[in-house]
C-alpha cells in the first residue's frame, strides 16, 4: 500500500506542474518576442557599421534604419502587452484552486471507485481462489436452507388449499407413478414452494432413469436454483454439464454453467456462455433475458465492450414477410433495409450477428460480392474472437457463398 501511495502521489505532482507550472511562474515577455529585440537591434547596430565602412549610402542606410526602428517598436509593443494579460496573483490563485480541486476529485473517485487498503491480486491468485471457492461452496441442502420457505398456502381460498393437499397426499401414495410427481412439481412450483417442487422433480428424473428426457432434468435445474434464490449449487453445476453433454447447445444448462462461474470470480468463462444463450437462443425466452441482464457485467469486469444483437435490418422475419410482395417492390424494401444495416456497421460497428445478418441479406438480393467483401471485414475485425468467426462463416455458407 505504501508503494501504491508513493506512485500515486509522484504521478499526481508530475501531473499538477505540467498544467499549473505555466500559470505559476511569473509572466514575462514571450521568447519568441524576446529574440526579434535583440534581432532588430543587431541589425541596427549592423547597418551603423555598414554605414561606416561605405557598404551603404547615407539615403539606403536612413530607409534601412527606419524600417528596422518600425519594427522593433512593433516587437517591444506586442512584449508589453501579452507581458501585461495575464497578472500573476490572479494566475497563481488559479493554480492553487486548481490544485485543490484535481487533487480532491482524484482522492474522491479513488474512494468510490477503488479499492483503498486492498492489497495486490494477481490473476493466477484470483484464479485459484476462485476455483477454491467453487470447490469448498455450500451443497444444495445447505442452501436450501439458508432460504426461508414461506407459507403461501394462506394467499388462497379454502377449496384451493383442499385442492393441494389431496394432491400432495396422491402423489405421495402413488410413489412410482412418473406423471403425478411432475404434475407435483409443477403445482409446487406454481405456488412459489420451490423446495418441494425441487423434491417432486428429484423423483421424476429418477423415476425416468437413463431414459429420463432433458426437459425433465432442466425442469429440475431451474427449480434448483430458484430454491437457492439464485445460488447455483455443486449439484447444480454437476447438473448443468450433465445436460451438456446431452445437448451442447441447451440454453438453460448454458445459462446457469455461466452463472455457477459469474458466482466463483469467472467471468471470462460466464461470458463465453452466456454469449452463446444470447446470440443462439429466440430473444425473449427465459434463459435469454436472463443472460442478457447480466452479460453486461461480467463483460465490464474483462474489459469487453459487448452489445446485444441488434434487430435492425433485414430479419428472417422481415424476409419471409416479404415473399408475398411484388419482386420490384420486395426487392427494394429490402435493399433499404441492408443499406440502413450496412451504413451503422461500417461507422459504429455491431455484434457478429450483425455482420452474419449483412451477408445473408446481401446474397438474398444477388449481391455476391458486396457480401464477400463484407466477410472479409468481418473476419479482420473479428479475428481473434473464435466463436464469432464461426458464427459469420456458417452464415456465409448457409446463404451460399461459401461451401
Amino acid at each position: 500500500m505504501i508503494g501504491f501511495v508513493f506512485i500515486a502521489a509522484a504521478l499526481a505532482a508530475l501531473s499538477l506542474a505540467a498544467v499549473l507550472l505555466p500559470l505559476w511562474r511569473d509572466m514575462q515577455a514571450p521568447v519568441g518576442e524576446e529574440t526579434d529585440i535583440a534581432i532588430y537591434r543587431d541589425q541596427l547596430a549592423e547597418v551603423d557599421r555598414d554605414l561606416a565602412r561605405g557598404v551603404l549610402d547615407e539615403a539606403e542606410a536612413e530607409r534601412t534604419h527606419t524600417e528596422i526602428s518600425r519594427r522593433l517598436l512593433a516587437a517591444d509593443t506586442n512584449a508589453r502587452t501579452q507581458a501585461g494579460d495575464a497578472p500573476t496573483k490572479a494566475n497563481r490563485i488559479t493554480a492553487i484552486v486548481l490544485a485543490i480541486c484535481l487533487i480532491g476529485a482524484s482522492a474522491g473517485l479513488y474512494t468510490v471507485l477503488g479499492a483503498p487498503g486492498y492489497g495486490d491480486v494477481p490473476r493466477a491468485l484470483r484464479l485459484s481462489l476462485g476455483e477454491e471457492r467453487r470447490l469448498n461452496r455450500p451443497d444444495q441442502m445447505s442452501a436450501e436452507a439458508s432460504v426461508p420457505i414461506p407459507d403461501t398456502l394462506d394467499q388462497f381460498d379454502e377449496a384451493t388449499r383442499d385442492l393441494i393437499q389431496s394432491r400432495r397426499v396422491a402423489t405421495f401414495e402413488r410413489p412410482s407413478d412418473r406423471q403425478s410427481w411432475d404434475i407435483l412439481a409443477q403445482t409446487e412450483a406454481a405456488i412459489g414452494q420451490y423446495h418441494r417442487a425441487t423434491r417432486a422433480a428429484e423423483r421424476v428424473v429418477a423415476l425416468g432413469g437413463a431414459d429420463a428426457p432433458v426437459e425433465d432434468y432442466v425442469q429440475l435445474l431451474d427449480l434448483m436454483v430458484a430454491g437457492t434464490q439464485g445460488y447455483v449449487s455443486p449439484e447444480a453445476e454437476t447438473l448443468a454439464f450433465g445436460v451438456l453433454q446431452r445437448d451442447a447447445t441447451n440454453p438453460a444448462a448454458l445459462y446457469y454453467a455461466g452463472l455457477m462461474y459469474a458466482q466463483n470470480d469467472r467471468p471470462d468463462r460466464a461470458f463465453s456462455l452466456w454469449r452463446q444463450v444470447i446470440e443462439a437462443t429466440p430473444q425473449g425466452s427465459l434463459h435469454w433475458d436472463f443472460a442478457a441482464n447480466q452479460i453486461g457485467q461480467v463483460a465490464a469486469q474483462m474489459g469487453v465492450d459487448y452489445a446485444l444483437p441488434d434487430q435492425r435490418g433485414p430479419t428472417a422475419e422481415d424476409l419471409d414477410a416479404a415473399q408475398d410482395m411484388a419482386p420490384e417492390d420486395r426487392r427494394a424494401m429490402i435493399e433499404g433495409m441492408v443499406g440502413g444495416l450496412a451504413d451503422r456497421l461500417a461507422s459504429e460497428g455491431g455484434p457478429p450477428q450483425d455482420w452474419a445478418r449483412l451477408i445473408s441479406s446481401l446474397m438474398v438480393i444477388d449481391q455476391a460480392e458486396a457480401a464477400a467483401r463484407v466477410l472479409a471485414e468481418a473476419e479482420t475485425i473479428f479475428g481473434g474472437d473464435v466463436q464469432a468467426v464461426t458464427l459469420i462463416r456458417r452464415a456465409a455458407q448457409e446463404a451460399g457463398l461459401t461451401e
